[in-house]
């Protein structure tokens, strides 16, 4: 895959028409595989994206005397699945 720097957003949008084309189009063993390749290049891009923006997220919340103070976003177990 060519090195392009791409958003969140284009690469799920290339991710999804791979889908579809894998999905409903009559594509050789060999494109197949090339697209499964470009398709997991992709995935992996939109999780580091994710892993990024998830790094950046600071939660505000009011500690005891009423200041507010930033707290780092960590999922909870719930979401570790």
């Amino acid at each position: 895959m060519a090195k392009k720097k791409w958003t969140f957003e284009q690469a799920m949008e290339k991710l999804e028409q791979i889908v579809e084309q894998l999905e409903t189009q009559e594509v050789s063993l060999e494109e197949s595989v090339q697209l499964y390749k470009e398709g997991m290049a992709l995935a992996d891009i939109c999780k580091q994206k994710i892993t990024m923006a998830e790094s950046e997220v600071l939660l505000l919340q009011k500690n005891v005397s009423g200041e507010v103070e930033k707290i780092p976003f960590e999922l909870g177990e719930e979401n570790n699945a």
